[in-house]
């Protein structure tokens, strides 16, 4: 693996000079025009800082030697540089881009029940490779790239990411369980109509599934298709058209149709069909000054499939108002939200009620979306069978800087009693975070200091309630760099 890593860094510090010419050598993010060729070289970097103390509540994590460790150190880097292209046409421009991540895992590995990153993994892979077409002014009346049509292993987020977000799996050989640097979907087509006030995509996605390499502990390989439409408005200052962030409000439903998937890792996810509704932002502006600092995000929706065999009947939905005191020093944000994710309590039976999370993830709203706590999100459970109360402050000083604390309470949405767990309670947990935009561009460091205890429930899952009724700390930094 060093080998090709080195090798991978050596070519891309050699290529602005390959198309530089005379001048001085490119940076990372600086582009090269010949004629209507633009080109580009782009570099993201990271690296990751992790230490636990009673992990697993006390029990442990166990090694892939068969060792249990209470106390956890490692380490998560990885570099991705790319080339990007964009062609003018008469009528709109091609673009496309190609990025390749090397990233390897050092230390104790993860504090999973069972860590896979105990191994010093290593990979190599090419984590996107797509090729689009945008309008440009061919339709103005609709506005500048209104059509987009793209093809290939591309990232694609619909929302927060409360449903489709991550394609690829980061953990095992793929490493970096917790930076996660690949989230491609692969073989997809998806056609965005970026127009205001509405907006839409129609897509077609498969998820970054390989085996072999990842023998057989990859996601389930899965191929959907569906529709996303959007009703928003964009904030003054910006576009939200295309990006999430510059909407200041909107309303949007997704249908969802998954036609093939792996019935050994998902057995009911084949012929699944979702369908979801949700809000975000300051909604109550519309109703005129004074409303700007109330925001409401929520999302309700529902999973079927009627098919023989893999009968699914799942819901999961959240509710989080939000407030900013803007006129206050820092305009210190404070949010709560409820969440629920349905879980089967009755495996007996020909029907599954618990919620299938797709391919949720992080998403772009950071800290506090849909990795519910940065110990519970990372080694203990996921989005299924669980309802959750989650208070939220954050200050931003400046803005360069933002400070946070969370607070999560977890429980079961239907104790597992057919393996001895009878109580709901989980388990309850407390983040502090800090995000610092440092003065070279494009470095970003986040720390976070969490500590988590277990309710009885897990306690019983666990199956050693008195070795594990201790304190779970977690501490974390990590140094971000994108150009």
């Amino acid at each position: 693996m060093r080998r090709p890593l080195c090798l991978l860094v050596a070519v891309w510090l050699a290529a602005p000079a390959a198309f530089a010419g005379n001048d001085e050598p490119e940076k990372p993010g600086q582009r090269q025009t010949f004629g209507d060729l633009e080109l580009g070289l782009t570099l993201d970097a990271g690296l990751g800082l992790f230490g636990v103390t009673n992990a697993q509540n006390g029990l442990g994590s166990l090694s892939s030697h068969g060792v249990r460790q209470g106390g956890r150190r490692w380490a998560e880097g990885f570099v991705t540089p790319g080339l990007e292209a964009d062609y003018l046409l008469n009528a709109g421009a091609l673009y496309g881009a190609v990025r390749a991540t090397a990233s390897a895992t050092r230390g104790d590995g993860e504090a999973q029940r069972n860590s896979v990153t105990d191994m010093r993994p290593e990979s190599l892979s090419l984590s996107e490779a797509y090729l689009g077409w945008r309008s440009g002014q061919s339709f103005g009346a609709l506005g500048e790239d209104a059509v987009d049509l793209s093809a290939g292993r591309q990232g694609f987020v619909i929302g927060d990411g409360f449903l489709i977000a991550d394609g690829t799996l980061d953990s095992f050989r793929r490493n970096n369980h917790v930076v996660g640097p690949r989230a491609a979907f692969d073989r997809t087509a998806i056609l965005r109509l970026n127009t205001e006030p509405v907006r839409a995509d129609l897509f077609r996605l498969e998820s970054n599934t390989d085996q072999n390499y990842m023998r057989g502990k990859d996601s389930a390989a899965t191929a959907l298709h569906g529709a996303n439409v959007e009703w928003f408005a964009s904030t003054q200052r910006d576009d939200g058209r295309q990006n999430y962030e510059a909407r200041q409000w909107y309303l949007g439903a997704t249908l969802l149709n998954i036609t093939d998937a792996d019935e050994a890792i998902s057995p009911t996810r084949d012929g699944m069909n979702v369908y979801a509704i949700r809000s975000g932002g300051a909604l109550l502006s519309t109703l005129g000054d004074g409303w700007q600092d109330a925001a409401l995000y929520s999302e309700f929706a529902r999973q079927r499939n009627d098919t023989a065999g893999r009968q699914l009947r799942a819901e999961a939905w959240y509710v989080e108002p939000q407030y900013t005191f803007s006129a206050l020093p820092w305009q210190p944000r404070l949010s709560y939200r409820y969440m629920h994710f349905s879980g089967d309590g009755n495996t007996g039976d020909t029907i599954s009620c618990g919620w299938d999370p797709l391919f949720t993830a992080g998403g772009p709203r950071g800290y506090g979306t849909w990795d519910l706590g940065e110990i519970y999100a990372r080694y203990v459970g996921g989005n299924s069978n669980l309802n959750s109360h989650m208070v939220h402050l954050k200050l931003q000083p400046d803005d360069a800087l933002s400070l946070g604390a969370i607070l999560y309470r977890h429980s079961y949405d239907k104790p597992d009693a057919v393996n001895g767990v009878t109580s709901d309670r989980l388990q309850d947990e407390v983040n502090f975070y800090a995000v610092w935009s440092t003065p070279l561009p494009g470095l970003e460091i986040a720390a976070v200091l969490g500590a988590a205890r277990a309710g009885r429930g897990l306690r019983q899952s666990l199956g050693t309630a008195d070795a594990t009724d201790r304190t779970t700390w977690l501490g974390q930094m990590v140094f971000s760099y994108s150009y």
